[in-house]
């Protein structure tokens, strides 16, 4: 490579610092990069990829961007999963060597970004940070789920057999952009949970005891912080906090968490935990084939107005309640907001008005928001107060709690009265302050517009005293005020003209009058200027004082913003308002699915649904296509919606207030862990009998078709058995299986359902209503012919069919065909008699019976062989 120059060794020595980043060196308005940073980095930003010191033997790979267009590359890089550091000139140009001081001055992870171009807003940006502990059965796992474009600061902790896997739950739920992990035996315990999902978490070296752990928890929150949460019931939790604020602080984020909420501990017990099993197959957030939010439940009931809202509507979602006074709570508000839509346009009205709150406080607290984002900060607080008052009337506890909002009168009346309405987006251009505000901005405003005034005078006078007509006076940065004069004119310039710079069609001068207005004028704008920078962050200090009342706003907008979005679901939808019932007894009258239901091209056919003590396990048969797995994902859908708070897409509905809600629909392989979808699905099925209760909703599809039909008649029935006698949980359980149906008789609180058909020969009709009783058909070729497989391939399914139903019905195993299928058209060429001629020379006692078999075989071909086939033969 050669001697390096200083700046490269300079390079280099922060490469060696932060070798997993892709370090932005300044030099002059470029950030560049160098070596093989330079090569991935280019390819990551789709930007041309160059060399430094070209002319060399071995020139070093370089890669640059603008300064003032790096952030749109670094969310590129971020966007792409890169860390980068950010190394600026700090300092001039030394006097030995000429090396500029450089330093690392920002750390940017994709788990800490803050700009709102490169964030999804209604989802949260979560950095996890992962914590392990030894200690009891299994050890103890801590989890900080951060979101530093919110402020969000959650903790949960989880110890036993099964914390590995309620944490890999809780990591799917959360989606983190970045997870770090403290414990390399903990990360690669965790692999198998999050590679399928593209989640990795990467080492991080961490190890602290419990009074460093609270002294950084206490330095953030507050000395009565670990008394009043009784944090010392929690090791790996806290571990896991403190792990994520020196992580923070190492980034040298210049937030400092100064708008980091309240901790939160997010312990199971508030809410219902909902597996990440359960969540894909009811595809709560996202669809199960594409992995979108379109399409979800979540994508159905949101009708938001502000990202808080929507981030919020998601937890709500993923966090069913459990508390009944909770839930109607909820209801209540949502069926005020839906009874009253005036109320509900004019709430709908303000709210789609307003800034994101939330990630505003982050930006604000970093110091990247500009005059325009106060401005718009006022606007947003000033439809505070008028939306207060549209709930004054509200006679729901929550909308009444929502009026509440904070008094921000103070800092509008502050903001008002120091920016001007429409500020300028740089910082550093002046123009930010209102006239009026302050004396010294005003007399410097003054100078600078009356030298406007002298130099418009003094270019009058020039040309009446020297008689050139043509004479300017202009500026630029280089050279300053000068007097421009054109060439023919330049026997008519005075002597007191100094020459400041030639041009190829004019002289510019110089006079000692204009030089002394120069200075003036200079020197009060580059004060004004100054001045009205120190006077905006002042203002922005001010402002991130407001920081905790400005996030409280934000969480109660947020509420009322989900509020109204269920209520304008329940009204678009049709839905109604659930019932609980203390018997624990399942009434829906025409229930539907809330995501199927809304499909183009078919009508939904609600059906009902009844469970009591003498019906807790229905056996749910009939044909493929005919509805089964919609209709148990229905009720379950139902039940989740409403402990959600939501009104629920039924007619009427009366539930009991589940503890847990399963779902176990449809299986595929596991390639990442060697695990097939049998083992898949019998992972997901004891997982399910190991966690429900007599107080849970269980919905099964099709157990135990992963493997031979015996075996997986057996391990369904066994699992039903089970359910019926071990848990008493509420159980729909669609099969294909239908000797189950038999179960009917043998087993207490089972009861049968089918899908209602219709045939018509050998054309069927679903009519996706669901009626008692059971069905001893699938249907599967009549599904294959409405599939379009073949004639040939469907009229040998029917002949095999047939085969096996007659067996079956002499009670008899009998073995299926050998031989391959011939479709009977004979052949009308008078060949018959040939085929008996053969049949004659044939000596039966020296065949086997495999090779009787088979010579029998060649003749029926013979026989009926396949018109098609003898043309082609011809030919």
């Amino acid at each position: 490579m050669g001697e390096l120059t200083p700046m490269m060794k300079q390079y280099l020595s922060f490469k060696e610092q932060h070798p997993d980043k892709i370090i932005f060196f300044q030099v002059g308005d470029f950030f560049e990069i160098f070596f093989e940073d330079a090569v991935v980095a280019a390819r990551a930003m789709d930007v041309v990829l160059t060399t430094r010191d070209s002319n060399k033997r071995n020139p070093i790979p370089l890669a640059g961007v603008p300064i003032h267009a790096a952030d749109t590359y670094l969310n590129k890089l971020l966007g792409q999963g890169f860390k980068v550091a950010l190394c600026e000139q700090v300092g001039e140009t030394a006097a030995q060597g000429g090396l500029v001081r450089r330093e690392i001055t920002q750390i940017l992870t994709p788990g800490t970004v803050t700009d709102p171009q490169m964030l999804e807003e209604s989802k949260n940006n979560y950095l996890a940070v992962i914590s392990s502990l030894p200690g009891g059965t299994g050890g103890y796992y801590g989890l900080a789920a951060v979101d530093v474009s919110t402020g969000d600061f959650r903790i949960n902790e989880w110890s036993g057999e099964d914390a590995l896997p309620l944490l890999g739950d809780s990591l799917l739920q959360l989606q983190p952009a970045e997870s770090i992990c403290c414990s390399p035996e903990a990360a690669q315990q965790l692999r198998p949970y999050l590679e399928p999902q593209g989640l990795s978490a990467a080492p991080y070296e961490f190890s602290a005891g419990t009074p460093r752990v609270k002294k950084i928890l206490e330095k953030q929150w507050g000395e009565t912080l670990w008394e009043e949460l009784s944090l010392s019931r929690y090791p790996a939790a806290t571990a896991a906090a403190a792990a994520a604020l020196e992580y923070l602080k190492g980034l040298q984020h210049p937030a400092r968490g100064k708008h980091f909420r309240n901790l939160e501990l997010s312990l199971a017990g508030g809410w219902m935990p909902v597996d990440g099993i359960t969540a894909r197959n009811l595809e709560l957030t996202r669809t199960l084939r594409e992995g979108k939010r379109k399409g979800s439940l979540l994508d159905m009931l949101d009708h938001c107005l502000t990202a808080m809202g929507r981030r919020l509507l998601c937890r709500w979602v993923e966090q069913p309640l459990l508390e009944k006074n909770l839930i109607e709570e909820r209801l209540e508000a949502v069926e005020e907001l839906r009874l009253d839509p005036l109320l509900r346009g004019k709430v709908r009205d303000e709210l789609k008005h307003l800034l994101d709150l939330e990630r505003f406080c982050s930006r604000l607290c970093s110091g990247r928001v500009n005059a325009r984002d106060l401005v718009g900060l006022k606007e947003t607080l000033e439809r505070i107060a008028p939306l207060a008052r549209l709930l004054d009337s509200c006679r729901a506890a929550l909308l009444q709690s929502l009026r509440q909002l904070p008094d921000f009168s103070a800092i509008t009346g502050r903001i008002a009265a120091v920016l001007v309405d429409d500020p300028p987006a740089q910082l550093r251009e002046g123009g930010l302050i209102r006239d009026g505000c302050n004396e010294e901005v005003d007399r410097l405003r003054s100078i600078t517009s009356d030298g406007r005034g002298w130099l418009l005078q003094f270019e009058k006078k020039e040309r009446h005293r020297t008689g050139i007509k043509s004479l300017r006076v202009g500026y630029n940065r280089n050279f300053g005020y000068y007097i421009e004069v054109t060439r023919p004119n330049l026997e008519l310039v005075p002597r007191d003209y100094t020459r400041r710079q030639t041009l190829v069609n004019a002289e510019r001068f110089i006079t000692g009058p204009l030089k002394e207005m120069e200075e003036q004028i200079t020197g009060a704008r580059e004060q004004l200027v100054q001045l009205e920078f120190e006077l905006f962050e002042a203002l922005r200090e001010k402002v991130i004082t407001e920081v905790p009342l400005l996030q409280a706003a934000a969480v109660q907008l947020a509420r009322l913003d989900c509020l109204q979005s269920m209520a304008e679901a329940a009204e678009r939808y049709r839905y109604c308002r659930p019932r609980f019932s203390e018997k624990g007894e399942i009434r829906i009258k025409k229930g539907r699915h809330p995501v199927v239901e809304r499909n183009p091209g078919e009508r939904f056919v609600p059906n009902d649904l009844t469970m009591d003590d003498k019906s807790s396990v229905l056996i749910i048969t009939g044909p493929n296509m005919a509805g089964k797995s919609t209709y148990i994902r229905s009720a379950a859908l139902i039940g989740l919606m409403a402990q959600i708070g939501s009104f629920v897409p039924a007619e009427e509905a009366e539930l009991p207030l589940f503890d847990r809600i399963f779902a176990r629909v449809g299986a595929s392989d596991d390639l990442s862990r060697g695990l097939s979808t049998f083992m898949v699905e019998m992972q997901e099925t004891a997982s399910i009998l190991k966690e429900a209760t007599s107080r849970s909703l269980l919905v099964l599809d099709e157990i135990g078709r992963g493997t031979s039909t015996y075996d997986g008649m057996s391990i369904a029935r066994s699992v039903l058995e089970y359910i019926g006698r071990r848990i008493g949980a509420k159980t729909l359980f669609s099969t294909h299986y239908h000797e189950l149906t038999n179960l009917e008789e043998e087993l207490p609180g089972v009861k049968n359902y089918t899908m209602a058909v219709r045939e018509k020969g050998k054309d069927v009709l679903f009519l996706r209503r669901v009626v008692a009783g059971r069905s001893d058909k699938s249907y599967g070729v009549n599904v294959a012919r409405l599939a379009g497989l073949p004639a040939e391939v469907l009229l040998r399914a029917e002949a095999i069919l047939a085969e096996l139903e007659t067996a079956a019905s002499r009670d008899r195993v009998r073995q299926l065909s050998l031989l391959p299928f011939v479709p009977k058209r004979p052949r009308e060429d008078g060949s018959a008699g040939k085929i008996l001629g053969k049949l004659e020379e044939l000596d039966l006692n020296r065949f086997t019976p495999l090779e009787a078999l088979q010579h029998l075989h060649e003749l029926q071909q013979l026989l009926f062989e396949d018109d098609g086939a003898d043309s082609e033969g011809e030919d």
